[in-house]
C-alpha cells in the first residue's frame, strides 16, 4: 500500500519531519499512519525534555498573543480538534501514563470583553458574579470567566509519542539542520516544524521570540487554575501533576534565555496576592522559554525553497502549540496526501 511503481520497483514515499517539539513529533506520528504508508524520518536537534514544548504551561486554551484572531476559522477548528483528541486520551486507560488533567479555571480581566470564541471549545463556560469573586478574594475588576479545560504534561506526552513513532517503524535522527538544502532530494516531502528556528532555517523574518519566564513550586493544595489578564501583564497559576507553574511573561522580541531574578520575584509577589499560601511553597525551578511568535501560523506547501523535495511548513504557533497541534497535524497530512497522489503514489486506507 502507498506505493508507486518505478522501473518495475514498488516505491513507498519518503517523508522527513524536521523539529521534535509537540508539533513536529505529533506530525511525524500521524504521517506514519497516512493512507500512503510513507517511510517517515523525524530529524531533531533536541528531544524531550529539552524542547520548548517541555517548558510550556500546556493548557489547552487560545491565549491572545497577537497571532490569535477570533475570525480565523482554521484556528477555531484546530482548537476543537485538539481538545477532542486530548479528551479522548483523558477518557482512556492511557490517562494515568500521559498525565492529562481536566482542570477548572478562573480567568479575571480588567477591561470590557465579549465572550471569547473558544467558549464552545471548553467545558462549562460561564460568567462569574461579584459575590463569588469576593468569596475567592479575586480582583473585582471588569469581569471573570470560569470554565473547565485540559492540561497536558508534555514530559509524559512527548516520550509516549516518540515511543509510538518508533514502534510503528518511524526513524529518528538527532542532528541540527542548518539549511533544508542539506536534505533536499533525500525525501519526497520535508515537513518543517522548527518553530522559532525557522527564522534562520528558511529566513522567515515574520518570526519573533515571545519570551516566557516561569517558576515551578510545590503547592499540592492548589487544585484549580487562575489567570489575571491585563493590558500590561498576564499572571497565571497552573496546578500540574507534580508541581504548580507560576507565570508569566510575554516579552516580544526578547531573545534572552537567562532567568531574571527580579522577574521571578515579581511573579511570586503577584501570585501570592491571590494565593497567599504560595509564599511558603518551595521553589522547584525557574525557567525561560522562547515561544515562536508570528502574525499567523504558517501551514502551507512551499515549492520554491528546495529544488527536489516539496516542503510543507507547520510553524509559528506562538504559545498555542499545545492548543493547535492535532488540528494542524491533520491538515499537514491532507496536504501531503494531495501531493503524493499528484506524483502517482497509490493509497491504502489506514486509520489516523
Amino acid at each position: 500500500g502507498g506505493v508507486r511503481v518505478k522501473s518495475g520497483i514498488m516505491e513507498r514515499p519518503r517523508i522527513a519531519v524536521v523539529g521534535a517539539g509537540i508539533v513536529g513529533l505529533c506530525t511525524a506520528n500521524v504521517l506514519l499512519q497516512s493512507t500512503y504508508r510513507p517511510k517517515v524520518t523525524l530529524i531533531g536537534e533536541k528531544f524531550s525534555p529539552n524542547t520548548t514544548s517541555d517548558l510550556s504551561g500546556a493548557i489547552v486554551l487560545p491565549i491572545v498573543e497577537g497571532n490569535i484572531r477570533s475570525s480565523d476559522i482554521r484556528q477555531q477548528e484546530w482548537t476543537r480538534t485538539t481538545f477532542k483528541y486530548l479528551y479522548d486520551l483523558f477518557s482512556s486507560p492511557l490517562a494515568g501514563r500521559l498525565n492529562i488533567t481536566l482542570l477548572a479555571a478562573y480567568e479575571v480581566f480588567d477591561d470590557e470583553r465579549e465572550d471569547p470564541w473558544w467558549k464552545d471549545c471548553v467545558l462549562g463556560f460561564r460568567h462569574v458574579g461579584t459575590d463569588e469573586l469576593k468569596m475567592l478574594h479575586y480582583p473585582l475588576d471588569k469581569g471573570c470567566w470560569s470554565f473547565t479545560t485540559l492540561l497536558m504534561h508534555c514530559r509524559s506526552f512527548l516520550p509516549w509519542q516518540l515511543e509510538q513513532f518508533k514502534c510503528k517503524g518511524g526513524m529518528v535522527v538527532q542532528r541540527r539542520i542548518e539549511s533544508l538544502q542539506e536534505i533536499d532530494g533525500d525525501y519526497d516531502i520535508v515537513v518543517n516544524c522548527t518553530g522559532l528556528g525557522s527564522r534562520e532555517l528558511v529566513n522567515d523574518q515574520q518570526l519573533y521570540p515571545v519570551r516566557g519566564q516561569t517558576i515551578t513550586v510545590r503547592a499540592p493544595w492548589v487544585k484549580h487554575a487562575f489567570g489575571y489578564d491585563t493590558k500590561y501583564s498576564t499572571l497565571y497559576v497552573l496546578p500540574r501533576v507534580d508541581d504548580v507553574l507560576l507565570g508569566g511573561t510575554a516579552d516580544v522580541g526578547n531573545w534572552s534565555e537567562q532567568v531574571d531574578p527580579a522577574v521571578s520575584n515579581k511573579i511570586i509577589e503577584q501570585c501570592c496576592r491571590y494565593f497567599p499560601g504560595l509564599s511558603t511553597a518551595p521553589v522547584v525551578k525557574e525557567k525561560v522559554g522562547l515561544r515562536p511568535g508570528r502574525r499567523t501560523v504558517r501551514l502551507e506547501v512551499d515549492d520554491a525553497i528546495t529544488k527536489y523535495s516539496t516542503v510543507i511548513h507547520n510553524y509559528g504557533h506562538g504559545g498555542q502549540g499545545v492548543t493547535f497541534f492535532r488540528g494542524c497535524t491533520l491538515e499537514v497530512v491532507k496536504l501531503a496526501d494531495d501531493y503524493l497522489i499528484s506524483k502517482g503514489f497509490t493509497a491504502l486506507s489506514a486509520k489516523i
